[in-house]
């Protein structure tokens, strides 16, 4: 049988829900995950990368326990999403919005800007029967989870955030999807909850589990394998797996395996004839996922054809004697060239080459299959021929590198995908302008971002001028002329976009701080409130109107605001509170130092922090202040608070 239709398998990406009629091999840790996660207030899943964490949730336990009646929420994620451009999500963090978007994947994404994580929480539990749990996971958490040197101001407020809701709706139960070298950081933001998680530790697939995943998608196909052909293709994958020595298989192998299969069906071969190939040499199968996967990274990270293999080869498997075969070998995470950077070892990880292990002393990374030692000996031996990719696929491979901050190797494949669909007004290269746009938002390159953001707005407007994307795109353009101190054409975008009435309220916030920017701030807080009598809890409006008010002088209206705000507020959020608290409560240098390092290009920040200590009697640190606020450029000052800083600089 040669192929035809659609794969039976999904390759060499995680199960979605959709996928669970062809999701096999899971089922005892569907029901032992399941059980843990509705038993504790905390439970971990821990599982290497490439293992089936993300399958498990959304194809296995989603499933599972919502026909067991449950009420689970959909399965969170931290990725980056291109449902709102950026300039629209920076104030509160976009880890923030990737979030609360994930859990309510049917709504309209601009619901999330206004929500807190309590708010959601407070709505589920509110439609929940009495004494009903709420089931609520995040997938990759470690990302925000880590707390290490390198962890960013926005990821701790993301925790501070979600601990508060948690400790707030004892009726929420948390499942965090995590790698192992995350479990510390895990426990510690569980004990501040006064709880110790639940943990399960995803194994490789069982012998008859991955026959089970490689053979039962075919039931009904036409494709059938000849008897006892699937256990002789995962024995050929099988390694002895902990202290017990029983064979398992990486589910990343056998995916990669069932990709070979499928191209080789694709190719006119027959089932039989593709899976003779994969038995009769399995390391070249698996010496050809290495040289295509690792040519894709090195052309990406800029690096020599040879050098992350090369690097692997040498840390990773040992020099074998004569007759004898290449073997695996662990090496501390460290232990590597300077052009090995850690974005590079995270793609590695991330492409399921490298998993995580624990040393004597020290974290390390070993080989995703001991197998790989060998086939990384056959780099580049006549690789299997696969389809170029599509403008799709591209995409998707900007959305990852967006999602691990790599704006580089973003730009590289948006700038891809609109060279391949030049002339065609497409869904795709819109997205691929306003992923550029986004990169250089997040550059501070705000010129640039405008003119991908108005290249989006001229296509997305011919398709449809008033689908709630074009809005958005008026308010991005809005929010970059904002930065640019350009109060003007912030008001003319903003307008504008209020004339899209799907896109109503994200146009509103935009057009408001138009208007506060200009000196216009009752007019301002008049647009503000039409937000709020609709959602008296949307906490961007809150913020913005408690800005508004704290740079008005209505300290009392600002300070009732700005503390429904408080948790994980953004730094001019916090710089604006204590512009508004009384002078004889008193404020830290700490906490000065503190948002003046984190909001140190930014314009709102330092004039709050420089009006509040200027009226506290500290006038050379307030001059200081001032003086950088009118060379901060992520926002610059409008008119308006040049004047102000411009005062308090002179004296």
């Amino acid at each position: 049988m040669t192929a035809h239709g659609a794969s039976p398998w999904v390759g060499l990406r995680p199960f979605r829900m959709d996928d669970e009629p062809r999701f096999f091999g899971r089922s005892i840790e569907t029901r032992e995950v399941a059980d843990l996660w509705q038993r504790n207030r905390v439970t971990l899943l821990i599982g290497d990368s490439g293992v089936g964490k993300t399958s498990l949730l959304h194809a296995g336990l989603v499933p599972f326990l919502a026909n067991d009646g449950a009420r689970v929420v959909p399965i969170g994620e931290l990725s980056y999403r291109k449902t709102l451009p950026a300039p629209l999500l920076t104030a509160r963090g976009r880890t923030l919005f990737a979030l609360l978007s994930s859990w309510q994947p049917t709504l309209d994404p601009a619901r999330s800007v206004g929500l807190t994580v309590a708010e959601f929480f407070r709505r589920q539990t509110a439609a929940a029967p009495p004494g009903a749990s709420t089931l609520v996971a995040i997938d990759g958490a470690e990302s925000a989870l880590r707390r290490s040197g390198a962890s960013k101001p926005e990821h701790r407020r993301f925790r501070e955030e979600l601990g508060v809701a948690l400790q707030a709706f004892p009726g929420v139960q948390l499942l965090l999807s995590i790698r192992p070298d995350c479990v510390d950081d895990a426990r510690a933001f569980a004990g501040v909850l006064g709880e110790t998680p639940a943990q399960y530790v995803l194994r490789p697939l069982d012998r008859q589990s991955a026959i089970d995943a490689l053979s039962r998608p075919l039931l009904g196909s036409h494709q059938q394998f000849d008897l006892g052909v699937p256990a002789r293709l995962v024995d050929k994958l099988a390694v002895e797996h902990g202290t017990s020595g029983a064979a398992h298989v990486e589910p990343v192998l056998l995916q990669v395996l069932c990709t070979e299969l499928w191209e080789g069906l694709r190719d006119g071969k027959t089932l039989s004839a593709t899976v003779e190939k994969a038995l009769d040499d399995v390391d070249a199968m698996l010496a050809e996922f290495c040289t295509r996967t690792l040519f894709t990274m090195t052309s990406d990270h800029g690096l020599p054809n040879c050098e992350i293999g090369g690097w692997m080869r040498r840390t990773f498997t040992t020099s074998p004697d004569e007759g004898s075969t290449y073997e695996a070998r662990p090496a501390p995470r460290h232990d590597r060239p300077k052009e090995i950077t850690d974005s590079v070892v995270r793609a590695v990880e991330d492409r399921h080459l490298l998993k995580y292990c624990r040393l004597s002393d020290e974290d390390g990374f070993q080989l995703q299959h001991p197998r790989m030692a060998s086939a990384l000996q056959r780099l580049g031996e006549a690789p299997a021929a696969r389809p170029d990719p599509t403008p799709g696929d591209l995409l998707r491979e900007a959305e990852k590198a967006m999602s691990a901050d790599n704006l580089r190797i973003a730009e590289r494949y948006a700038r891809a995908v609109l060279a391949m669909t030049e002339g065609v007004h497409s869904e795709i290269h819109v997205s691929a302008y306003v992923i550029l746009g986004d990169i250089a938002y997040l550059r501070s390159e705000h010129d640039v971002a405008l003119q991908n953001y108005d290249n989006a707005l001229a296509m997305a407007a011919m398709a449809d001028a008033r689908s709630p994307a074009v809005a958005y795109l008026f308010a991005a353009i809005a929010r970059v002329h904002l930065m640019r101190g350009d109060t003007d054409n912030a008001l003319g975008s903003a307008r504008a976009g209020r004339l899209v009435p799907a896109g109503e309220t994200t146009t509103t916030l935009e057009l408001a701080q138009a208007l506060w920017r200009a000196n216009r701030h009752q007019a301002a807080v008049k647009e503000l409130n039409f937000v709020l009598d609709r959602d008296p809890a949307h906490c961007e409006a809150l913020r913005i109107r408690g800005e508004i008010y704290a740079d008005w002088g209505k300290s009392r209206q600002a300070l009732n605001d700005l503390r429904s705000v408080a948790t994980a507020a953004p730094p001019s959020a916090r710089a604006a509170y204590i512009l508004a608290v009384h002078l004889d409560v008193p404020v830290s240098r700490g906490a000065i130092d503190e948002l003046r390092d984190e909001g140190r290009s930014h314009g709102m920040v330092l004039l709050y922090l420089a009006r509040s200590l200027y009226r506290r009697g500290d006038r050379y640190l307030a001059m200081d202040l001032a003086d950088e606020a009118l060379q901060a450029t992520n926002p610059r000052l409008s008119r308006h608070h040049r004047a102000q800083a411009e005062k308090i600089a002179r004296r």
